[in-house]
């Protein structure tokens, strides 16, 4: 983003109501299948020397795989970037990488487990089956039971 304008003081702020496209080799490592344009609205300002302030919303979403289905399912994200970027300038320099903010930001995004399924009668097999946390936390017939109570006696 060229923010020379900005910081040469000929306008007091510079709108941003874009779309971006995080590539692809930011996510390959990460849990994340694909990724949407992120939407971006907000603005940036200069209102002194030493700040350059960043305020915007994003929204998109991720590609992710269902923690107990395996498919793909979709996970919408939306958050609000409040930042001092004057430190993500070098000397000279009249632009901004918004892409490496962005992806800073969606990592937070990323959840640990998602999934979508409500029902999870058909995922049984042969002596197993998948079960709820609150069908966890009300069964008395929990396997780990005597386990949990020797590492609380420890």
């Amino acid at each position: 983003m060229d923010i020379k304008e900005l910081l040469d003081n000929k306008v007091s702020y510079i709108d941003i109501d874009n779309s971006y496209i995080i590539p692809k080799e930011y996510y390959t490592d990460t849990s994340i299948i694909d990724l949407s344009k992120v939407k971006v609205l907000g603005k940036l300002t200069y209102p002194s020397d030493d700040n350059l302030l960043l305020e915007i919303e994003c929204t998109g979403s991720m590609t992710l795989e269902d923690s107990v289905s395996l498919e793909p399912v979709n996970y919408p994200f939306s958050f609000k970037i409040s930042e001092n970027v004057s430190e993500r300038l070098e000397n000279d320099q009249f632009s901004l990488d918004i892409i490496s903010i962005l992806w800073e930001n969606i990592v937070l995004e990323i959840p640990i487990r998602y999934s979508e399924v409500t029902n999870y009668d058909e995922y049984v097999g042969d002596g197993w089956r998948v079960i709820s946390e609150d069908e966890v936390k009300k069964s008395t017939n929990n396997p780990f039971k005597d386990l949990l109570k020797k590492i609380e006696k420890e």
